[in-house]
């Protein structure tokens, strides 16, 4: 059942993309270089999905996950940086995710991911301590930390880093959580059609999710 799962999750991912690599097809100009590391780099962010408390020294959890980006394909910078110059409208970002909880209410993380019919592949790692870890009354508060890396791309490098803020508090089955975050993206080329400078984005954002349990005591 697992493995039948995982199958329908990666055709389903798969029918988003259309077989494009990401390789310069023609030159763009620094500032289309920029726009593409803005939108590209928020796609691999590794966003957090997971409440602000801590799994607990015993908590592991392993899970399947999609982040779709609606990204700007009618732009020239993205159609010379799609091997068919025919970029699809949305991203998926498809990533296997681990997480272990550790002593002193922190916990480690790991991604990893791979797009069908492409040659994005991904890995990032994630530590978040909860400052606060809630009572039925307050709620949690946490800290977390993230960093990203490209791989499979010959023609360009990019890594992330995150630093966010969560808050959540559980009610019964459903735990609603918010944060803000401070990102940073870095690229550079290494294509023979162009020669580019290095992009260095600071960026913020606010972020929102709910994490539902229909075994709550199976959290930890």
């Amino acid at each position: 059942m697992i493995a039948k799962f995982i199958i329908a999750i990666l055709l389903a991912t798969a029918s988003f993309v259309q077989a494009s690599d990401i390789e310069f097809t023609d030159a763009i100009s620094q500032n289309g270089f920029e726009e593409f590391t803005k939108e590209f780099g928020n796609a691999l962010l590794f966003n957090p999905m997971a409440p602000a408390e801590s799994l607990g020294i015993l908590g592991f959890d392993v899970s399947l996950e999609t982040v779709v980006t609606d990204i700007s394909d009618d732009q020239e910078f993205w159609i010379n940086l799609v091997s068919d110059n025919d970029p699809y409208a949305y991203l998926p970002i498809p990533r296997l995710h681990v997480q272990k909880g550790l002593p002193f209410n922190i916990d480690v993380g790991a991604m990893y991911v791979s797009v069908p019919s492409t040659n994005i592949t991904l890995w990032g790692l994630e530590a978040k301590y909860a400052i606060l870890e809630g009572t039925t009354l307050t709620p949690a508060l946490s800290v977390r930390a993230s960093y990203t890396s490209l791989s499979g791309v010959d023609d360009v490098s990019l890594d992330t880093q995150a630093l966010d803020v969560l808050v959540s508090k559980g009610f019964l089955m459903f735990t609603p959580y918010a944060g803000v975050s401070i990102f940073r993206v870095n690229s550079s080329e290494h294509s023979d059609i162009v020669e580019l400078e290095d992009v260095n984005v600071t960026g913020y954002r606010a972020l929102a999710g709910m994490q539902f349990s229909p075994f709550p005591l199976m959290d930890n």
